[in-house]
């Protein structure tokens, strides 16, 4: 019976549960990543294995089968790393506790250090929308963070970490990210000179700065002097981090 870790995929801002299915079957030892992967998603076996093997976990003479489900749903990023390896290590039975219903998402390294990916405020928000309640993600410091309520963010460093949290062993990783008040103060509520609500007109031009804001795009502005360039792109920010906000609230 295959192992089950739930994760989330992300399409543009957009998160969608992803459940990562692992199974260990006979045949020549290798990494089988089905359900439509890219070529990030298609990489992490080799992540992953090399983290597991760090980590004392080997799977001799037989091959690995992984499924992200939904299967008809392009999958990019390499978000699922941490879900694949915590269901491989599930089916080799390095793991013997049982796994509660959690989401799981990062990227790892090769020793087995769990590191951020691009897109994990949208991931943690979409999480929260699918109804987990527990996530596992690395720390980070420059996300707010404590502005997410309704779910509990478990910060872990290895993978270590992880393993020992099913056994009870690990007690302390539902700790903030480390920060100072100050620090953490100064990213959820900023102060600015200038706001971008407060920039009349420019209609058209303000829409495509926050279509580019939510998709991550660059923007290059041309015009002659005086015509707002400047302007909007010192406002800007400003609008970036109410977009934060109402997202993380939603």
């Amino acid at each position: 019976m295959a192992t089950v870790i739930s994760s989330i995929g992300l399409k543009g801002m957009e998160g969608y549960r992803v459940q990562v299915e692992v199974q260990l079957v006979p045949g020549v030892e290798g990494v089988s990543i089905v359900g439509l992967p890219d070529a990030s998603v298609k990489e992490s076996k080799d992540r992953v294995m090399a983290a597991l093997y760090a980590n004392d976990c080997e799977i001799r003479d037989r091959k690995v089968v992984i499924n992200l489900s939904p299967a008809e749903q392009k999958k990019n990023s390499p978000i699922f790393d941490l879900a694949m390896a915590i269901g491989v290590m599930k089916e080799a039975i390095d793991i013997t506790d049982e796994i509660p219903e959690k989401a799981a998402f990062s990227v790892l390294s090769l020793e087995g250090t769990i590191k951020s990916v691009a897109g994990m405020l949208p991931a943690i928000i979409a999480a929260r929308k699918e109804g987990f309640e527990i996530l596992y993600l690395p720390r980070m410091d420059d996300m707010p963070l404590d502005t997410i309520e309704g779910i509990e963010l478990r910060f872990v460093q290895t993978l270590q970490e992880v393993i020992e949290s099913f056994s009870g062993q690990l007690s302390v990783f539902n700790i903030a990210p480390s920060s100072s008040k100050d620090t953490s103060d100064s990213i959820i509520n900023p102060t600015y000179d200038k706001d971008f609500q407060h920039v009349l007109g420019h209609k058209q031009t303000k829409r495509a700065l926050e279509i580019a804001a939510a998709g991550g795009h660059n923007v290059l502005m041309v015009g002659p002097p005086g015509c707002g360039k400047s302007l909007l792109s010192e406002t800007f920010p400003s609008f970036y981090h109410h977009l934060i906000k109402k997202v993380a609230f939603m």
